[in-house]
């Protein structure tokens, strides 16, 4: 299947995202009788990713309810391109945008066992506190985090370039 023309989710960066990247096996759960995975299970890899993401810095979402506030999603978006099939070992590459606004921007990449990209999507989430109250400015756990950014953004491009 040819890919379509990407346009990109998100304005340029004004700095460079920060990205990890996590891996696991289609299950026989995750597919139809045609040993394709279901369209609906894509939602979960992409919050694998964004877990995986959140474990590598600092930011799961224990880290937000110990600091008082939560990120629903309040946007999702997936386009499919290849179809993956029953035990086939998948890629999953998340970026985190860098936003001033108080919500995160991320985008997910899915890979086949072959390379060839498979889904790519996005997710928007916004601050709440615990009662779900959204918050105008970000709390100062993300404050914190976002101050830390250009240390993590020039290790992760080290580590690219190496790889």
């Amino acid at each position: 299947m040819k890919i379509r023309k990407f346009v990109q989710y998100f304005p340029p960066d004004e700095k460079a995202p920060l990205t990890s990247e996590c891996f696991r096996r289609v299950q026989f759960d995750e597919v139809d009788s045609l040993r394709t995975v279901w369209c609906g299970r894509y939602v979960s890899y992409l919050e694998q990713g964004r877990n995986e993401w959140g474990r590598k810095f600092g930011f799961g979402y224990q880290d937000m309810v110990e600091n008082g506030f939560v990120m629903p999603i309040v946007q999702l978006h997936i386009d499919h391109f290849h179809p993956l099939q029953y035990d086939e070992l998948i890629r999953i590459k998340t970026s985190c945008h860098w936003s001033e606004a108080a919500k995160m921007n991320i985008s997910y990449e899915i890979y086949a066992e072959n390379g060839v990209l498979a889904a790519r999507g996005y997710s928007v989430q916004v601050y709440t506190d615990l009662a779900g109250k959204p918050m105008i400015l970000r709390p100062e756990f993300a404050e914190q985090f976002f101050q830390k950014w250009d240390d993590w953004s020039s290790q992760n491009e080290l580590r690219v370039k190496a790889t």
